[in-house]
């Protein structure tokens, strides 16, 4: 059966891969986002001879850099095949290849939820599934080098190899993901708790899950981890703070497997009990998450509007179609492995789908986790009540039972006008950062940019200036100054501009800045610009599509 898996899986790969190289191709090419930019632009710089332990990005907050809370883990698999192929060739084939671990595990899954005698027909109809879940379409479409995808395919195999007992690859798993992001926090806890159960009927899994756990926490400490993050208590990242607790929790949950059995629970009790305390000495700021050292101005003006970022609640509202393809098809999935039969399988799945709908409700972002969770349990419930019928019967079930199912009906729910109004608008923001519209800035010497903060990444992918902000939490400073210079007068962006060295100006009407700017100073240089009353210090050095760049005058 395993060996049919295998070809079932490259199959769907395969014939993924084809249509999505035919869709970037017939779309004009590929389009980066600004984390895919942003992430292009760190790896050609380590190529270029910048430290492995070096996260810094050098060229942003400039002139100062700005010292990024990412992970080099995300940077090995696009190096390393800019060392075999062309950028070009990179950037279709990285994001392709992240998929095939991830229909793997699918496989693996719903095999597991299905039970033997139906595991070939649970494997087929999830396959299926996942070649219709159109809301995960862009996490693994040429051009997206962004880390979810690793993620996501590092969750789902923590969840395999927990079903499996395979105690040492969980814990590898787990912690390569936390290293990753801490976007994976929340399934990092399930899974711990999920192996501290062991302790009641097969400690020896416990004890290798904890000593393996400790022992991965600490060597990506040493070998991974910037050095600004290796010897403080940081929130953002993966740093000593999460690293301690890991290799204090995977020691103590190993010495509680040596217990009598009698004395385990409370042995584990008192480990609980020792980890919060050693949290709140450690940094008690990083209890409230891993944005809690962002202020309350930033909040205001960078994450707050950040749509991923909204609750469901606040979602619904910007994006209904979104919001059933993305939050109520996790739901479903949900509801799915409700339905199915106790085992193993079903009851850390639906652990796992638990954990990831309530990060999706306080963050939407987070719903891509609870999407790919669904298809292995819907899967496994249409092997079961669907596909001893017929083949005719499971092959429209998968299509009614899909994500693009839940698209479509998405679609009557939020108006058509509104629908094509909101992804014109997206399509032009994206273009205000892409290499086209960056043709003026590209034409100039290099120097450094004050621009929007989502043109950021665009500038440090596309051409080799320099730039205040991007749209990180880190970036504070550059986003501050940022709002200062367009919504200030000009006397008073001009000093800040001439205080960090700045050569160009960049705006782009199409982003969400341009409005928020000027609402937010009618009088300021950005509505100054947008009336042609540019002060005379600002050169007119090119216009493409939304863009247009100015000279600052010495």
């Amino acid at each position: 059966m395993q060996g049919r898996v295998s070809l079932y899986v490259l199959a769907a790969w395969a014939l993924f891969s084809a249509l999505a190289v035919y869709w970037a191709m017939r779309g004009g090419g590929i389009s980066l986002d600004t984390d895919s930019a942003m992430r292009l632009a760190g790896v050609r710089d380590l190529l270029a001879g910048q430290g492995w332990l070096d996260t810094a990005q050098h060229r942003m907050n400039t002139p100062y850099g700005l010292l990024m809370h990412w992970s080099r883990l995300g940077d090995i698999g696009p190096a390393a095949l800019l060392l075999l192929m062309p950028e070009k060739a990179m950037l279709y084939v990285w994001p392709l290849l992240t998929f095939l671990p991830v229909l793997w595990a699918l496989a693996r899954l719903a095999a597991h939820l299905a039970g033997k005698e139906l595991s070939r027909g649970a494997v087929l109809i999830t396959l299926g599934l996942a070649l219709l879940c159109v809301e995960t379409y862009g996490l693994f479409a040429p051009g997206n080098l962004d880390h979810h995808n690793l993620q996501l395919g590092l969750v789902l195999w923590t969840l395999v190899f927990l079903v499996e007992k395979r105690a040492a690859s969980a814990a590898i798993a787990i912690a390569l993901s936390l290293c990753i992001g801490l976007e994976t926090l929340p399934y990092a806890i399930i899974a711990i708790l999920a192996a501290s159960l062991w302790l009641r009927d097969d400690p020896p899994h416990a004890r290798r899950f904890g000593l393996v756990l400790a022992g991965a926490a600490v060597l990506l400490l040493a070998a991974i981890v910037a050095r600004p993050y290796r010897f403080a208590f940081v929130c953002d990242t993966y740093s000593l703070f999460y690293a301690g607790l890991l290799a204090a929790g995977g020691l103590g949950l190993g010495l509680v497997a040596n217990l009598k059995p009698g004395t385990r629970l409370l042995g584990f009790a008192g480990l609980a009990i020792v980890l919060a305390l050693l949290a709140a000495s450690e940094n008690p700021a990083c209890l409230a998450g891993p944005y809690a050292g962002v202020s309350p101005h930033l909040n205001e003006i960078f994450l707050s509007r950040i749509n991923e970022a909204h609750p469901a609640w606040v979602f619904i509202h910007f994006a209904p179609s979104e919001f059933v393809a993305g939050w109520c098809y996790g739901a479903f999935g949900l509801l799915a492995a409700l339905l199915l039969p106790s085992s193993r399988a079903r009851n850390l799945l639906l652990a796992f789908g638990v954990a990831a709908m309530a990060a999706a409700t306080l963050q939407i972002r987070e719903a891509n986790f609870a999407i790919l969770l669904a298809l292995p349990a819907i899967g496994g419930l249409l092997a079961q009540r669907v596909q001893p019928r017929s083949a005719l019967a499971a092959a429209l079930a998968i299509l009614l039972f899909s994500d693009a199912a839940f698209a479509l009906a998405g679609s009557y729910i939020e108006s058509d006008a509104k629908q094509a109004a909101r992804i014109r608008a997206f399509n032009a923001q994206v273009a205000c950062g892409e290499d086209e519209s960056l043709a003026p800035l590209k034409a100039l010497p290099p120097g450094r940019v004050a621009g929007f903060v989502d043109q950021g990444p665009g500038v440090l992918g596309f051409t080799r200036n320099a730039v205040i902000a991007g749209p990180y939490h880190r970036d504070g400073d550059g986003i501050e100054d940022t709002l200062a210079i367009f919504t200030g007068t000009p006397d008073a962006a001009r000093t800040i501009l001439q205080k960090r060295g700045i050569n160009y100006l960049m705006t782009c009407k199409a982003a969400p800045d341009w409005n928020y700017y000027i609402a937010k100073a009618p009088d300021g240089l950005l509505a100054r610009l947008s009336q042609n009353r540019a002060p005379e210090w600002l050169i007119p050095a090119g216009q493409k599509n939304d863009v247009t760049v100015w000279k600052i005058a010495p």
